[in-house]
């Protein structure tokens, strides 16, 4: 596993989260060309400094807010990535946006909209713009899910539309990308300790759950799947 992840240049969303920061972590170790991106600038700062603490590649950092970015934002990102890298081997989402439990009579527009764009559009077109890049390199694109089973249920609103959605998508594009040499694979990892999930199980015993770092190996796994 390592010896393939070694050099691989990957892009990963959501960075900052829970689960983002043990996959930079993991891909760190495993000494990846890694690109890091989130909406916070400080929190990427701050996870770079980490990184170089533990004495591990300095990852590129490319901050970026999903619920303002565009289809150009993307593609003036295609072309940096093109320009200093040339090609890409993995693409991870892991950035999600969730706000709580809530009646449908009550999801404001405003907030179903910015749900949207963060866990449906930008990954969508996010991928879009790479794909050219990942095609080149033959390489891995990984969406997060979620346990349909329980998003499928009252009160979640658009997190549960969403996930099906890019479940969907992702269906979609892996038979596109069939002959292609670009694998497309959609990860549901277990119920985790974080902060998106304390959102919605407030009162669940955190200590029960696995921790992002036992999960990360999920997404590594299927990079050298």
């Amino acid at each position: 596993m390592s010896n393939y992840i070694k050099g691989k240049t990957i892009f990963l969303t959501g960075a900052c989260g829970g689960l983002g920061s043990a996959i930079a972590l993991k891909l760190s170790q495993l000494e990846a060309n890694l690109i890091i991106t989130d909406k916070n600038p400080r929190s990427l700062n701050k996870m770079c400094d980490e990184l170089l603490k533990r004495d591990l590649p300095e990852p590129v950092i490319y901050p970026m807010d999903l619920v303002g970015a565009t289809p150009n934002d993307y593609s003036k990102l295609s072309k940096q990535l093109r320009d200093n890298f040339g090609h890409l081997d993995g693409l991870i989402h892991t950035a999600a946006e969730f706000g709580s439990l809530t009646p449908f009579l009550l999801y404001e527009a405003s907030r179903w909209l910015k749900e949207m764009q963060v866990n449906v559009n930008s990954p969508i077109f996010l991928t879009q713009a790479l794909l050219p890049l990942i095609l080149k390199a033959k390489g891995t694109i990984v969406f997060t899910s979620d346990d349909l089973n329980t998003i499928s249920k009252a009160y979640w609103g658009q997190y549960g539309v969403g996930k099906a959605a890019i479940e969907h998508f992702a269906h979609i594009l892996a038979k596109e990308c069939d002959n292609q040499g670009v694998k497309v694979k959609t990860i549901t990892p277990p119920p985790m300790n974080t902060q998106l999930r304390a959102k919605a199980w407030p009162a669940e015993n955190a200590d029960k759950l696995k921790k992002p770092l036992q999960v990360a190996d999920l997404y590594i796994n299927a990079l050298s799947d």
